[in-house]
């Protein structure tokens, strides 16, 4: 496998994970890739992707912390057996961790295999906890979860449950600090007659702003396409295929905006913050700094004045004989010697 490929799919990972070691940068992780053992960062990693595995997956093989290179054959002895309990479809990894490339191909099947035992573990709580909500619908036992609350009885009805959710709601929030929660954009009663219409508004926006969504994701898969045109990039196409369309599959053409959405929807919303504000929009090309570059002027104080025309002149002197504009004595069809016009068909 290309190791351009497997760096970009690791640093991929590695954000994915939330990392905040010294291994997001592409040159810092080749380096220690480069050191493997011998580098403190890739053990430290190694290691604790290892023991984060160990935990979710209730393993009883582990990989054991080691000080240096010194250690290398006991950490591959301890990993080829973790590997193989986790059925590693690359049967000799451990046993390669001088090349680049397989200490890379390491690092990136320990990346994925702890994104997949998140998710694992993730739903398994999930499941735990509508266990324990007794039947009760998912939303709604979050929410009495969330505040506290028993399940009602079965004999309760909606209103009933809703005016106690009510009055648990707002007894919570009186103990929260002021401007906690700013007040909602939609301040008043909606009538029940008037829900349809809300509805059908609803599904007029939606489509609206799925439209323009469309629009929008047609122009960053043409962007896309275009990064494929250069030489650089013939090579490694179904690469890079490959890494932009992971990201690109979670964007769809559909703006789902539910009724419920709407009256959670807070005053905080009306806040538009600019793009360049410190701690809005942050990306690791921010920190790259340009060089020198050639000064292209187009300053207003540096503009020169246009050229001025020379000043106009009477003309004195004839304009030589023979000339058919008109001047010329009478020599020329258009001449002042004649007495009329010349008709087409006369003599």
């Amino acid at each position: 496998m290309n190791a351009d490929f497997l760096l970009d799919s690791v640093l991929a990972s590695l954000d994915t994970l939330r990392y905040s070691g010294k291994l997001l940068e592409e040159s810092d992780l080749r380096d220690a890739v480069q050191q493997g053992l011998a580098s403190h960062e890739y053990r430290h990693i190694c290691s604790s992707l290892c023991e984060e595995l160990k935990t979710l997956n209730q393993m009883q093989e582990c990989v054991s912390r080691i000080s240096g290179p010194e250690d290398a054959e006991s950490f591959q002895l301890e990993l080829r057996g973790f590997l193989l309990e986790l059925n590693c479809p690359h049967t000799t990894l451990a046993d390669n961790l001088d090349q680049f490339d397989v200490k890379l191909l390491l690092l990136d099947f320990l990346l994925a295999e702890l994104m997949a035992s998140r998710l694992m573990a993730l739903r398994k709580a999930t499941a735990e906890e509508a266990q324990e909500s007794h039947g009760v619908p998912g939303n709604l036992g979050c929410i009495l979860k969330t505040l506290g609350m028993s399940k009602p009885p079965a004999h309760v009805k909606a209103e009933q449950m809703f005016s106690k959710l009510i009055e648990k709601t707002k007894s919570v929030l009186q103990t929260a600090p002021s401007g906690h929660i700013s007040p909602g954009l939609v301040a008043k009663t909606i009538p029940e007659g008037q829900w349809s219409a809300v509805e059908r508004m609803n599904d007029v926006l939606t489509k609206e702003y799925s439209v323009r969504r469309e629009v929008l994701l047609t122009r960053c898969d043409v962007t896309i396409q275009s990064f494929k045109w250069s030489d650089k990039a013939k090579n490694t196409v179904d690469q890079f295929t490959k890494l932009s369309q992971v990201n690109r599959d979670k964007l769809k053409c559909v703006a789902l905006v539910t009724i419920a959405q709407m009256l959670a929807a807070k005053e905080e919303l009306l806040v538009v913050h600019r793009t360049g504000a410190e701690g809005i929009a942050t990306s690791s090309i921010k920190k790259i700094v340009m060089g020198k570059v050639p000064d292209r002027g187009g300053r207003p104080s540096e503009t020169r004045p246009p050229p001025e025309m020379p000043a106009f002149r009477q003309r004195t002197e004839a304009p030589p004989m023979g000339r058919r504009d008109g001047g010329g004595g009478g020599h020329g069809r258009g001449g002042h010697g004649g007495r009329g016009k010349r008709v087409q068909g006369g003599e």
